[in-house]
């Protein structure tokens, strides 16, 4: 079984103390790219940038980037609002293709406020919006994985059940395009899981609980029986994946894939001994 557990970065602790924890249970790392996750602790400074890979030469995680969520509008009707949205999007493009970050998860358009009358006109807009970030992608080697969302008022259900998205694998076939699949969104918006797994170029898998009515990103701690057949799945049909635990404390996360790790029966990552310079280990 070769699908690896990794972690969302947190941004409540200093960048190598999380780094020292994360990588003791953990193959790879999802940075985040939104405002929101920036602190003190975590922006994605020059120094900052030179402490992941420092660190991710010592150990050998992979690592995946998740785009902005506010102001990444890519189907917006108003012009300036599209092209502020693929801005942002192409400085994130090119601050993986920095780390040799090669796979970008991002969302799908949210509907204008209060007119779903013109979602159809908001795809066409996204569409368009995504080959020029393709263009870039291609040139940076980069792919961007769109994912699957919870049932919410700002989203169209098309963007939860994977209808948009097989509109998309169809209309761009290039490998640089491609599908996260987030199984707690799918847990939330009642969708079957098997239907998002027929899809083709899935390449990373986002891991979190719920309640099955909100979407609370909370850790695997029940439901057991039914992560462990679901994990088996997975990694039986995209075995060079990664799924990466969305919760927002890393106390959390490290319980879930303990959980997750005893039940399936595998033993914990085996960090790597090269040593890291002493200036970045305090």
């Amino acid at each position: 079984m070769a699908l690896c557990f990794g972690s969302r970065i947190v941004a409540n602790r200093p960048l190598t103390d999380y780094l020292k924890e994360a990588v003791l249970h953990f193959n790879a790392i999802e940075l985040q790219a939104d405002p929101r996750y920036f602190s003190p602790n975590y922006t994605l400074t020059m120094n900052e940038k030179k402490i992941i890979r420092i660190y991710r030469e010592r150990y050998g995680f992979q690592l995946t980037m998740h785009a902005p969520f506010e102001n990444i509008r890519l189907g917006a009707l108003d012009f300036d609002e599209r092209q502020l949205a693929i801005n942002i999007f192409l400085n994130t493009i090119r601050t993986s293709a920095d780390l040799d970050i090669n796979l970008i998860t991002f969302h799908p358009c949210t509907m204008e406020p209060n007119r779903p009358e013109v979602y159809d006109e908001n795809c066409l807009l996204e569409e368009g919006s995504l080959s020029i970030l393709l263009t870039e992608a291609k040139k940076c080697g980069v792919a961007l994985l769109m994912e699957n969302m919870p049932l919410a008022p700002e989203f169209h259900p098309k963007a939860s059940d994977g209808s948009r998205f097989q509109e998309l694998l169809w209309l761009f076939r290039e490998p640089e395009f491609g599908l996260t699949i987030d199984v707690g969104h799918a847990l939330q918006a009642n969708v079957p899981l098997e239907s998002l797994l027929k899809m083709e170029r899935i390449r990373n898998f986002h891991f979190h609980e719920n309640d099955r009515r909100t979407d609370t990103h909370s850790a695997i701690v029940s439901n057991l029986d039914w992560w462990e057949k679901t994990v088996k799945t997975i990694a039986r049909k995209f075995p060079t994946a990664a799924a990466i635990l969305e919760m927002n404390a890393l106390e959390d996360q490290i319980e879930s894939v303990q959980q997750l790790n005893r039940k399936l029966g595998r033993p914990a990552p085996k960090p790597s001994q090269k040593p890291i310079p002493p200036m970045f280990i305090e």
